[in-house]
């Protein structure tokens, strides 16, 4: 089952590192393509699903794997935040919204008001900050609201691989994007008139496919910026993961993946 954040989207599978359809045809997957590009889908709509869907592998007598690296929506399926209980306000969301806008720095302002949910999200992701600054400001911390119910056993394994490594594997995927057809896809959500500032947008790349196509900027700086991007992504991921101190760490260049695979699932089982 899918815990990336942006796989979630239909219609951006090559600019998403979505599996295969052979793949999702060999072995079932789970919360891919369920939403819109133009819908907001958020954490505790995929919470929801999330649980659902598990519920249903249970019922069949099958074991989940999880995969993916979005950390709230990882907190939010295992550890049980409990999101129904912090309420929205859609005034104060778009009072904070044309603040940013404006160019107020919100983080700074959460940052204050709540420094263990400020050091959850990253700042120039302005749409998270907007929302646990609406949370913060409606509950009085979102923090002590976002309590932790319900969780699921979870055997939690990391991947750490050289960071060289990484940066190899991250700028042979981008150009492979680009070979594979993302610009399609991108030109395609363009015609669809989806707009830049909606979640699914912030997926790694999309702005800077579409920025090629307007003609803003060449190929090489499309793919550039996307490896820039996923670089530094990267290491919020390891930044918020390393915080779990139930996360057992492997460099996948050298363990063996089939025997720490089958020791993983018997501790699973």
């Amino acid at each position: 089952m899918s815990a990336d954040s942006r796989q979630i989207y239909r219609g951006m599978d090559i600019g998403t590192a979505k599996s295969s359809r052979a793949e999702r045809e060999r072995v079932p997957h789970h919360l891919i393509d369920v939403a819109d590009p133009g819908e907001r889908y958020d954490v505790a709509r995929y919470q929801r699903d999330a649980r659902a869907a598990l519920a249903d592998i249970r019922q069949r007598g099958r074991l989940a794997v999880v995969v993916g690296g979005s950390g709230l929506y990882l907190r939010a399926l295992l550890d049980g935040l409990d999101l129904e209980s912090v309420p929205t306000d859609p005034d104060v969301r778009a009072r904070l919204e044309a603040e940013a806008a404006g160019g107020a720095d919100l983080h700074v302002r959460l940052a204050a008001a709540d420094p263990e949910a400020a050091a959850r999200v990253d700042p120039r992701n302005v749409r998270r900050v907007v929302r646990y600054l609406e949370a913060t400001l409606l509950t009085g911390g979102v923090s002590a609201a976002w309590r932790r119910t319900n969780a699921i056993p979870a055997v939690k394994v990391g991947l750490a691989p050289p960071r060289e490594w990484l940066r190899e594997r991250i700028e042979r995927r981008a150009r492979e994007m680009a070979e594979r057809g993302v610009l399609d896809e991108a030109r395609a959500l363009m015609a669809r008139g989806i707009d830049a500032r909606l979640p699914s947008m912030s997926a790694h790349g999309y702005v800077h496919w579409m920025a090629h196509l307007r003609g803003e900027i060449d190929l090489e700086r499309a793919i550039a910026l996307t490896v820039r991007d996923t670089l530094a992504y990267s290491r919020r991921q390891m930044t918020w993961f390393h915080r779990d101190a139930a996360v057992r760490w492997v460099d996948p260049t050298t363990v063996n993946s089939v025997a720490f695979a089958t020791q993983a699932l018997a501790g699973a089982a």
